[in-house]
């Protein structure tokens, strides 16, 4: 069984990077895939993995995006879904064999909803797959901790959903990169093995170097490459800028 933890390494290993693309392209929906492909080619190298959401996603849906799913697969990068699956064990086991079953290699979902008859039926259909499940844990917008910083039972939302990260056997966690200090507080809850991926660096206004440091494992990376004049320049300044030493 490939750990997705395992595999980010290793392409982390490779390039020297630990930047995963957001392929969160916009425009007129008919050239989005098209571009979206032709940015993993361009940076398969610089890369350790691909995100995609509901840019690509809801216009396209599964089928419309083999072409992505493609050039991911011949890349060597695991292709992320972030949907933030959010229902029923039987819904969300649904939609994890729709995804996995075309080129899909880990979903984002969110543990809100609770294990008994939600998370648990998602994370062991993932497992039996051997594809990844990657919780919601604080999102990176500047309400962010409207919700997710609510205090139950003397402690942040955050930190529950970080121990049930742990507890429940999940790859890793999102947490935004906007807020080190919630990094750090993850970082110490979760199990060895299991990565923070964060999200926010750039248009959204986290700092790639201070998100690292707080225990960040790699960063979501979105706008700042996606919508840049020459992408690659602007992966490979984020490199240089921000990965010249190994994270905690």
């Amino acid at each position: 069984m490939r750990l997705l933890g395992e595999w980010l390494e290793s392409n982390s290993r490779k390039s020297g990077s630990r930047l995963v693309l957001a392929a969160d392209v916009g425009g007129p929906f008919e050239s989005r895939v098209g571009r979206a492909t032709a940015l993993v080619r361009a940076l398969a190298g610089r890369v350790v993995a691909v995100k995609v959401n509901w840019h690509l996603l809801l216009p396209y849906g599964v089928l419309g995006l083999a072409e992505l799913a493609a050039a991911c697969r011949e890349e060597g990068l695991p292709l992320i879904a972030d949907m933030k699956l959010n229902d029923i064990g039987s819904t969300d086991v649904e939609a994890a064999r729709t995804l996995f079953s075309n080129g899909f290699d880990a979903v984002i979902a969110n543990p809100f909803v609770g294990y008994e008859g939600a998370m648990a039926d998602l994370i062991a259909e993932s497992r039996r797959r051997e594809k990844g499940v990657i919780l919601l844990v604080y999102m990176s917008h500047a309400g962010a901790g409207e919700g997710y910083g609510l205090t139950v039972g003397g402690a942040p939302l955050y930190a529950a959903f970080a121990r049930r990260t742990r507890e429940w056997g999940a790859d890793g966690a999102v947490v935004s990169a906007r807020s080190p200090s919630v990094i750090r507080e993850v970082r110490a809850l979760l199990g060895e093995g299991q990565v923070i991926l964060s999200p926010g660096v750039g248009a959204q206004g986290g700092d790639a170097r201070e998100a690292l440091l707080a225990g960040a494992d790699y960063l979501i990376v979105g706008r700042s490459i996606v919508e840049a004049d020459d992408p690659v320049r602007a992966a490979d300044a984020l490199i240089r800028s921000s990965f010249a030493f190994t994270p905690p």
